[in-house]
């Protein structure tokens, strides 16, 4: 079973006709696509780090976007206290999400 990042041309998934042991994960966005597969007991490694990478691409993102529309002028606190709430947010989603997913997992 191999396992690899494969850039598809976008359109219809083939849909699976047999139940095996690949998993697949398909990520469309505006005119490109990744599709992965590798061993099903293996997903939630990816899924894991799947999420760490959005968590880290947010962590910065948010704040930058942010800032960037915030006027002129914008009181010193004021621009701290909005990246301090986008980055505690961020923090409480990713926290949430990877303590679920440690207490789903059996022992």
């Amino acid at each position: 079973m191999s396992t690899g990042v494969v850039t598809p041309e976008v359109g219809e998934p083939e849909p699976n006709e047999e139940p095996g042991d690949t998993a697949q994960l398909r990520i469309e966005f505006a005119d490109n696509a990744v599709h992965v597969e590798g061993p099903s007991s293996r997903l939630h490694e990816l899924t894991d780090s799947m999420s760490l990478a959005v968590a880290a691409v947010g962590g910065v993102a948010g704040p930058t976007l942010a800032l960037g529309t915030l006027p002129e002028g914008t009181p010193v606190w004021a621009t701290a206290a909005l990246t301090g709430a986008q980055l505690v947010f961020l923090t409480y989603v990713v926290t949430t999400i990877f303590v679920r997913r440690w207490r789903a997992r059996p022992a």
